[in-house]
């Protein structure tokens, strides 16, 4: 059975005035300000890597994204599987609008999704709005997801001017409906480096940078503080989260 070494770390970053991001890992669920990045060691039939972020200037992003999380984390065995993957998701947007509508605060509520669930067999990503899922593999940097962002709005070369999603789970006073996008890939292979984030990161370094820093680290706990060390030099004007996984055929030692 492959294990899979995974590293993350969510904060507020320098301007924020709170974290609204959520980080999943298996059953558990990262929140707040962490001080320095958690590394878990998988041996698993099924490792389960998300990230919710929650849709700042909206009421409640961070109850929001715990929120989703919470209820995807409960239903783990669907999210692995293609066939349920997008419905359990759409549940779970669906779930948001139910908190709106038993408490009048909390309309507007959103968030992001992006996960990954790795089997020795298959990866299956998914994603709704514009948190990333990135594949290095062979000293190349492939993006996974789909950034839900209007047409024209994309800048590989540097910060998106607008920060407007095409879609997002909640983020709206009345119920609407999501297409999560899903997609199914090879297992991920040894010496291979899966990263997710929020746009935390990728508002504030450029692809050439984040495919140089997973190249030039060993472990993925070097290449979480690697990483958020260029976000917070870069400014960090957004909350950061991110999670970085590598397999194995026998446990690593960060």
């Amino acid at each position: 059975m492959p294990t899979w070494t995974i590293a993350a770390f969510t904060h507020r970053g320098r301007v924020r005035p709170r974290n609204e991001d959520s980080v999943g890992i298996g059953n558990r669920i990262l929140t707040g300000d962490m001080e320095s990045p958690v590394v878990i060691t998988a041996q698993t039939g099924c490792a389960l890597l998300m990230i919710a972020d929650g849709m700042g200037g909206h009421a409640q992003g961070a109850i929001a994204s715990r929120a989703v999380l919470d209820y995807l984390v409960a239903a783990a065995d669907r999210l692995s599987d293609p066939a349920s993957c997008a419905e359990v998701i759409e549940e779970a947007n669906q779930q948001l609008f139910k908190m709106m509508s038993e408490h009048e605060e909390a309309i507007g509520m959103g968030t992001t999704l992006v996960g990954a669930a790795l089997t020795p067999n298959r990866m299956v990503t998914f994603n709704v709005g514009d948190s990333r899922c990135s594949l290095f593999s062979g000293g190349q940097l492939v993006q996974l997801s789909h950034d839900d962002v209007p047409e024209g709005a994309n800048n590989h070369f540097g910060p998106r001017q607008s920060h407007a999603l095409a879609q997002a789970l909640g983020g709206s006073s009345f119920p609407l409906a999501i297409e999560p996008h899903v997609s199914v890939d090879a297992p991920l292979a040894p010496g291979e480096t899966l990263l997710l984030c929020s746009d935390g990161l990728t508002d504030m370094v450029v692809n050439q940078v984040i495919g140089d820093s997973l190249r030039d680290t060993k472990t993925p706990l070097q290449s979480v503080r690697k990483l958020v060390a260029k976000a917070f030099a870069a400014g960090a004007l957004d909350n950061i989260s991110l999670i970085v996984a590598r397999r194995s055929d026998a446990p690593s030692v960060p």
